[in-house]
């Protein structure tokens, strides 16, 4: 493709009804900032991740019914174990913002008080006592279980009741703040940009849609720019590394950012 080339893009907001998007925008910053580790599996149509110390993974299966995205985390010494999961029509903005918070360089020590106050603020109503969630046009539920006092969340979208576009499953145990990072992704009035490739077949009720000619490498520069952002967080929120053995720290009063 040539760089100058003028492409058509589509800008659809709300996002939870854009479409899956590139599967990329997830992956990518995984396996490139993150340092998690891909299994090589070059025969089979599946992407399997694992976060360092093998406490995360992200699996995606294409299957023909049931989730396709798996994310899933470990940590016996916090007590924080727990599982996400999506179908294959779901934004990838959306599992995007649930590796986003796993991953952030300060989890899982980040924890607000309340997920759902995203939601509050964008005007969708919410019974924060039962867990349940609805957006303002009526396309999004969300649900919280409990079960033998554990909790579990429950997500549908689609423009008819009796016709989901996607489901989510959120496990008991998972942390507020991916939960959190999860609603603000759903109410963000931010549009997605899909390719129009990417919105041949997907229904365009319910949904704000404009197109875009943009220069083809300004396109492909949306990803890469993704990438330098999270890994741009890292380095300002990581702790610096140990001085070596014998060396002093910083005086007191001095803090390096």
């Amino acid at each position: 493709m040539n760089k100058h080339e003028l492409v058509d893009q589509a800008l659809v907001a709300p996002v939870y009804l854009a479409g899956p998007g590139d599967p990329a925008w997830v992956t990518v910053p995984l396996a490139t900032v993150s340092g998690w580790t891909a299994l090589n599996q070059p025969l089979v149509p599946h992407v399997v991740l694992t976060g360092p110390l093998s406490k995360s993974q992200l699996r995606l299966e294409p299957v023909l019914e049931g989730p396709w995205w798996h994310v899933s985390h470990r940590d016996g010494r916090a007590g924080t174990n727990w599982r996400a999961s999506f179908d294959g029509s779901t934004p990838v903005e959306l599992i995007a913002a649930v590796t986003d918070a796993l991953t952030h360089p300060g989890h899982p020590l980040r924890q607000p008080v309340d997920p759902y106050e995203p939601l509050r603020q964008a005007g969708w109503t919410v019974a924060g006592g039962r867990g349940t969630f609805l957006s303002p046009d009526g396309h999004v539920r969300g649900s919280r279980n409990t079960l033998a006092g554990s909790r579990s969340w429950r997500i549908t979208a689609g423009l008819d009741e009796d016709d989901p576009l996607w489901h989510a499953f959120l496990s008991a145990g998972t942390p507020n703040v991916i939960l959190a990072s999860l609603f603000k992704a759903l109410a963000s009035p931010e549009p997605a940009r899909r390719s129009a490739e990417q919105m041949k077949g997907f229904p365009r009720r319910g949904i704000t849609l404009e197109w875009e000619r943009r220069p083809a490498e300004h396109v492909a520069r949306a990803l890469p720019e993704r990438v330098e952002q999270l890994a741009a967080r890292r380095a300002v929120t990581s702790p610096p590394p140990c001085p070596p053995v014998g060396e002093s720290l910083a005086p007191a009063g001095r803090r390096l950012r």
